[in-house]
């Protein structure tokens, strides 16, 4: 019998389902494997995002000292942008996780209406404390958002939409 060489197992195991169980294929998306997902990816993005930040304002600061205080200094400034950033676009990430998981749980529907909803229930939340006006503008700016990911990824899914990759 012939193998294949990177999995190590027979050919014909390849072969027929791709599910462990029967019925599988049914099955809805799991809100918290999306959660996971999409937080921690977002988490490690603001973290490069925000390191390279620190990175580029320690270049344009620093003065020149010695090479200790240069690395300090580098140091410092990647980890306090690096975090901010990270923490900051990961908090963002929760909200619009949960509001579109709390959405499509109430609708019962797994569609692209749950992301343009969470995409708004987000931006109205990031912004809820400077009063009604700027909510109602982030509210719309979120949903606008959401909007724009879903028409920006249909040329390149042939035409069909889709927003998540997984």
């Amino acid at each position: 019998y012939q193998q294949h060489l990177a999995l190590n197992i027979k050919p014909e195991h390849l072969e027929g389902s791709q599910y462990v169980f029967e019925g599988d294929e049914k099955k809805k998306t799991v809100y918290v494997r999306n959660m996971f997902f999409g937080i921690g990816t977002s988490y490690l993005s603001g973290l490069v995002v925000g390191g390279t930040w620190g990175l580029w304002e320690h270049m344009r600061t620093f003065d020149g000292s010695s090479q200790v205080l240069r690395k300090n200094h580098m140091l410092n400034s990647i980890t306090k942008r690096g975090t901010f950033v990270g923490n900051s676009v990961a908090v963002l990430a929760v909200l619009y996780t949960a509001s579109t998981g709390i959405l499509g749980k109430l609708r019962d529907k797994d569609d692209i209406w749950n992301d343009v909803g969470g995409g708004a229930v987000t931006g109205g939340i990031y912004k809820s404390t400077k009063g009604v006006a700027t909510f109602s503008k982030f509210l719309g700016i979120g949903a606008i958002g959401a909007c724009y990911s879903i028409y920006s990824t249909e040329p390149i899914n042939k035409g069909h939409i889709m927003l998540r990759m997984y």
